[in-house]
Parts: structure tokens; C-alpha cells; sequence
């Protein structure tokens, strides 16, 4: 039986995942996959042969667009309308420095009463209470589990600490930098490990967002404002990991030290920031191997530690149909 009707907004790795896993499993959770959308136009799913071509591409790895029923300029709000969506799945590319076109989509589905469910941060690492303020008042649900580390119950785990006295997080929450570190522990140069990076599908087509720290630096921003604390991803400072060099890296190792990309945020102080650093074995981030995820929050005078994996995408996919079931439990109070 069909539960609720979703249109998903992105057609990349974690896109064409989400959409898979929706077509071969989406029953099971009363879900029915009405529409997919990318950057050129949108496919409006209209019987079985929509979705056999649809997995036909996924399995091919082709673009949107090569799909017999795709149809060019219409967008994801027109596409979620035209289709009857109750609810909008959103894997789209990130856009931090601007916030569009990712925040005018998102206001445009709320204002149509369509509920989100997002991997995409930009908009919750720009203006996190603003935006859940205007959805708020739309009635609509925002769902957003596999914004950070996303295979590591790592929001809900935020959630589960609000009205404690959380004084500070301490995290990997990049996974492609912390794979890239690795590699280049193990002898390999920056420039060979960003590309076996990109082979493994691990980075953002600009690398820079994951080794800069603008990822890490949106989830840190996002779980503080879980916790209560308003930041916006502009406030959080960034370094790059080259600012340790390949001998660096390697030197620390032999020394008992790893070098981590460590996204800090002391909520007391307002200090947010995303760095490399040496952590020692004593360290729980020293822990953080290959695609995993450690944060520790500090409460009450005491370290709560979450470790776990983030990706890859089918586990991003995967987390995002749990959003779904939580939206299905809350939506009669909607």
C-alpha cells in the first residue's frame, strides 16, 4: 500500500542510490517514486517502463536525461507539483557560497506544502533556524539524518543531548580528507590520493570542498544548531589539510600521532573551527579509519563518543528512507 508519494531532487551517486533502492524496496516502507529531477529537466515516472529505464541508467551510469520520458527545463518544484509529491527527497550538490539554486528550491517546496528530506546541507549550514522556522510555519517536515556522518546515528545522537550541558564537539566528520590522509600515510602523494579518491567516488567534483574543510565545517555547523546553538557555516574558520606536508603526515605517524582534518566547535566560547592537526593515540579520533566518522561530545564534564561509517551512498540512500519513516509516524501531527 502506498503510503506517501516522493520526488527526488539529484541524480549523482547518492541520487541514483536513493532512486534504486526506492524502485527495488519502496514498497516494503509505502513508498511510491513519482518523479526524479536533475540540473537539465526532470523525469515525471508515469508507469513500470519509467522505472525499468530509470534503473536501466543507474546500471549504466548515464545521465538523467538519457531517459526516453525526460523531459528538459522542468524543474524539481515544477516536477513535485506536477506529480502530486508529499515529499521531496534532496540530493543535490551542495552550494555554500551562495546558497542557490538550493535555497530557493527548498523555500519554494515548504511554501507548497511539499516536506523535505535532505543529504544536501547548504541550506541547514547557512540559516539552520531560519529555515526550520519557515518550514515550521508551513506545516512541513524536514528531515536531515544523513546531512553528517551519515551512516552514524550522529543527528540523533545530537537530538538525544539537547538540554544537556554540552560544552563543546570535537570530530572527523570528512570522510573523503580522512581516506586522503590515509593514503598519504601509507606513502602516497596528495596528488595520488585525491585521484584514488575521486575513482573511489569519495569526493565532491571540487575536491576542495571536502579538503578545505567546507564539508566538515557545514556538519559541525549543523550539529550545533541541533544542540540549540545558532551558527552559520560563515563563522566557522577553515585550513586546508595540505598545510601538513606529505613528510609531515608520515613523520607524525612514526612518532605515535595521526594527522586528522578535526572539526571543532566550543559552544560556550563560540569558537568553530576546521583544521589538520596531530592527535595522539589516546586520542579517539586517532580511531577514525579510512570512510569513518568519531565525534566526541564533551557533556557535563564527561566524553561521549559516536564512531561509525559515513557513506558511501547506497548507506546515505539507506539513511534517508529512515527519515522517511519517522516522517510517516509524525505526519498526522503535521
Amino acid at each position: 500500500m502506498v503510503e506517501v508519494n516522493v520526488f527526488v531532487v539529484g541524480f549523482g551517486n547518492v541520487g541514483k542510490e536513493l532512486v534504486k533502492l526506492i524502485l527495488r524496496e519502496g514498497q516494503k516502507y509505502g513508498i511510491e517514486l513519482v518523479g526524479v529531477s536533475a540540473s537539465k529537466g526532470s523525469v515525471l515516472v508515469g508507469g513500470p517502463a519509467d522505472k525499468v529505464n530509470l534503473l536501466r541508467l543507474i546500471e549504466k551510469d548515464e545521465k538523467l536525461e538519457n531517459h526516453p520520458s525526460f523531459k528538459p527545463g522542468v524543474g524539481s518544484v515544477e516536477g513535485a507539483l506536477l506529480t502530486g509529491a508529499e515529499l521531496a527527497m534532496i540530493v543535490m550538490p551542495p552550494s555554500y557560497k551562495t546558497g542557490e539554486p538550493n535555497t530557493t528550491i527548498y523555500k519554494a517546496l515548504a511554501e507548497a506544502g511539499i516536506s523535505i528530506i535532505t543529504a544536501d546541507k547548504t541550506v541547514l549550514a547557512r540559516d539552520y533556524q531560519g529555515f526550520m522556522d519557515y518550514a515550521k510555519k508551513r506545516g512541513v517536515y524536514i528531515g536531515y539524518r544523513a546531512t553528517v556522518a551519515a551512516g552514524t546515528p550522529a543527528i540523533d545522537s545530537a537530538k538525544g543531548l539537547r538540554g544537556r550541558d554540552v560544552s563543546s564537539i570535537r570530530a572527523v566528520l570528512n570522510a573523503s580528507s580522512n581516506y586522503i590522509l590515509g593514503l598519504v600515510e601509507k606513502g602516497l602523494s596528495f596528488e595520488e590520493a585525491i585521484k584514488e579518491a575521486k575513482a573511489a567516488k569519495l569526493l565532491e567534483p571540487d575536491h576542495t570542498v571536502d579538503t578545505h574543510g567546507l564539508d566538515a565545517a557545514a556538519k559541525i555547523t549543523i550539529l550545533a544548531n541541533t544542540l540549540g546553538v545558532r551558527v552559520s557555516i560563515d563563522e566557522v574558520d577553515r585550513s586546508p589539510i595540505e598545510e601538513y606536508s606529505e613528510e609531515e603526515i608520515r613523520k607524525a605517524l612514526n612518532e605515535g600521532f595521526r594527522v586528522k582534518q578535526v572539526a571543532f566547535a566550543d559552544l560556550v566560547k563560540r569558537v568553530f573551527k576546521v583544521y589538520p592537526t596531530r592527535v595522539s593515540r589516546d586520542d579517539p579520533l586517532y580511531r577514525a579509519e579510512k570512510e569513518g566518522n568519531v565525534i566526541v561530545f564533551s557533556v557535563e564534564n564527561e566524553d561521549i563518543v559516536l564512531e561509525g561509517p559515513a557513506g558511501p551512498a547506497w548507506r546515505t540512500a539507506r539513511v534517508m528512507i529512515t527519515d522517511v519513516i519517522d516522517y510517516l509516524e509524525l505526519r498526522e501531527y503535521l
